[in-house]
C-alpha cells in the first residue's frame, strides 16, 4: 500500500500545476470561469446569456460552441427545434465533438450555472484519471504519464475548454485494457465507443485498429468493432438530419502534400514568429524523433504490434495537414489528440532514452504553450 502511495507522487504534482495554470490564466478575468469558454459577440448576439459570463473582444474559440451544444442538448431530441438550430451558432462541426457537453450538459442537471464549472473539472478530472491509470499500469510510467497529462492538446483543452482530455483518457484507458487482456472485450468497446464521441478524427483510430485485427486475422475481435463504427455513424446521421452536412467531409479536406506545409515553415515561407516557431517546435521536438522511433522499429525490428503501426498512422496524418493547420501549435498540436496516448505508451513499454527525451520535450512545449497562451489578456466585457 504504502509502495503505491508513493508510486502516486505525479497525481500531486500534476494537480499542482494543472491547478497554477488555471488560477494564472482566469486572474485578469477575476476568476470567472467562463473566460475559458471564449465567447465572444457572436455567439452572445445570437443567443441569451446569464449574467456574469465573460465576453472577450476577439473571434471565439471552440469551447464557445461546446458550451452552447451543452444548452441546447434537450432541442437536439426534439425535430421541431432544429430549424433554430440550423439557423444560429454553433455549426454542425462542432457537433462532431459531442461528448464534453453532452457529458457536461447531464451533469448540470438543467442549471446553466453549473456549466462553466463543469467543462474544466471534467477536463480536470479526465486528465487526473489518466495519470493514475498509467501509474497504475506499470512501473516506471511517471514521465509518459506526466509528459502525456502536459502535452499541448492536454493543456490547450485546459485553457480553452476543448474535448481532448476524454479522448487521452479514453483512449488510454482502452489501449492499457486492450495490453493487458490481450483482446477486445466489452469494456474496451465501451471506452472506443464513446472515444469517437469526444473527437471525430478518432474513427480512423478505429478502423486502423479493425485492419491491424484483420491482418493478425482475429475477425471476431475485428467484429466487435462495428460497434463504435455505428456509434460514430448514428451521431453523423443525427448532425445530418438536423443541418444537411457531413462535417466529416470538412475533416478530410485539412489535407495536403505530405511535409508540403511543415517544409514552408522550416524555410520561412511564412515569416518566423510565435505562432510559426511554435509549430517548428511540435515537429522537431516531437514528430521527427517519434517518426524515427516507428520508422526503425519496424523497419529494423519487424514490429507488427498495433501501438507501432497506429502512431505510425497518425504521425503521417499529421504531416498530410495544410498549411492552416501547422500555422501554430494551437492547431497542429491539438488536432490528431490520438498520437499522444499512442506515444506515451509506446514509450511506457519500450522506455529507450529518445522516448524519454522526446516525453520531456513533450511536456515542456506544453507547459511553454500554456503560459504563453495565459500571458495574452484579451478586452472582455461581462455580461450584465
Amino acid at each position: 500500500m504504502t509502495d503505491r502511495v508513493i508510486r502516486q507522487w505525479p497525481l500531486v504534482i500534476l494537480g499542482t500545476i494543472l491547478l497554477l495554470l488555471l488560477g494564472f490564466t482566469l486572474k485578469p478575468y477575476d476568476g470567472n470561469l467562463s473566460a475559458l469558454f471564449h465567447l465572444d459577440t457572436t455567439m452572445t448576439n445570437a443567443h441569451p446569456f446569464p449574467k456574469g459570463f465573460v465576453v472577450l473582444q476577439v473571434p471565439g474559440y471552440d469551447g464557445a460552441q461546446y458550451y452552447q451544444i451543452a444548452r441546447h442538448l434537450p432541442k437536439i431530441l426534439q425535430p421541431s427545434q432544429w430549424t433554430e438550430l440550423t439557423t444560429k451558432p454553433p455549426s454542425a462541426y462542432a457537433y462532431q465533438r459531442i461528448l464534453l457537453p453532452l457529458l457536461a450538459g447531464i451533469l448540470s442537471l438543467g442549471h446553466e450555472r453549473a456549466l462553466p464549472i463543469l467543462f474544466p473539472l471534467i477536463n480536470l478530472l479526465a486528465l487526473l484519471a489518466t495519470c493514475l491509470l498509467l501509474l497504475q499500469w506499470k512501473r516506471g510510467t511517471s514521465l509518459y504519464a506526466l509528459a502525456l497529462c502536459l502535452s499541448p492538446p492536454a493543456l490547450l483543452a485546459l485553457h480553452f475548454d476543448l474535448s481532448e482530455p476524454l479522448t487521452i483518457l479514453l483512449l488510454t484507458a482502452f489501449l492499457i485494457r486492450f495490453l493487458r487482456k490481450e483482446r477486445i472485450d466489452a469494456a474496451s468497446i465501451l471506452f472506443i465507443s464513446l472515444v469517437v464521441l469526444s473527437r471525430e478524427v478518432n474513427i480512423l483510430f478505429v478502423l486502423a485498429l479493425g485492419a491491424w485485427l484483420l491482418w493478425e486475422r482475429r475477425l471476431r475481435e475485428a467484429l466487435w468493432l462495428l460497434i463504435p463504427v455505428l456509434v460514430f455513424l448514428g451521431l453523423h446521421s443525427l448532425i445530418y438530419l438536423i443541418f444537411h452536412q457531413i462535417p466529416f467531409l470538412w475533416s478530410t479536406d485539412k489535407s495536403g502534400l505530405p511535409l508540403s506545409a511543415i517544409w514552408e515553415l522550416l524555410i520561412g515561407e511564412r515569416g518566423y514568429n510565435v505562432y510559426t516557431l511554435s509549430a517548428i517546435a511540435l515537429f522537431l521536438s516531437f514528430v521527427v524523433p517519434a517518426l524515427w522511433i516507428v520508422c526503425r522499429q519496424i523497419v529494423q525490428e519487424k514490429k507488427r504490434d498495433v501501438l507501432t503501426y497506429a502512431l505510425g498512422l497518425f504521425l503521417g496524418i499529421m504531416l498530410c495537414m495544410p498549411d492552416h493547420i501547422w500555422g501554430s501549435i494551437t492547431s497542429i498540436g491539438r488536432v490528431i489528440t490520438p498520437v499522444y496516448p499512442l506515444f506515451m505508451i509506446h514509450g511506457a513499454l519500450h522506455d529507450t532514452w529518445l522516448h524519454r527525451v522526446t516525453a520531456l520535450f513533450v511536456a515542456i512545449l506544453g507547459l511553454v504553450t500554456a503560459i504563453g497562451l495565459a500571458l495574452i489578456v484579451h478586452p472582455s466585457i461581462v455580461t450584465p
